[in-house]
């Protein structure tokens, strides 16, 4: 039961698109914004790509979390070989 909300937040955006279909079947979208729309996503999915690769970490190297030093600073973390 609680997480029956995240469920119906998930499922309303595709509730409303097909509300939408129903209602007005005759206006589908133009070709031009599903080619600016498959564009969009192809950056992010690039994005996301580099950015994944560029903070790949090396075989055996360890994360060291930050720590709070005994002066009260915080030790940043970060990878440690």
């Amino acid at each position: 039961m609680p997480y029956l909300f995240e469920i119906l937040l998930f499922l309303a955006p595709f509730a409303l698109f097909l509300a939408w279909r129903r209602l007005a079947p005759g206006m589908a979208p133009r070709p031009k914004a599903l080619w600016l729309a498959a564009a969009g996503l192809a950056c992010a999915m690039a994005g996301l790509a580099w950015y994944g690769f560029s903070l790949r970490s090396q075989p055996h190297e360890e994360y060291r979390p930050a720590q709070l030093g005994p002066d009260g600073r915080i030790i940043q973390g970060g990878r440690a070989p």
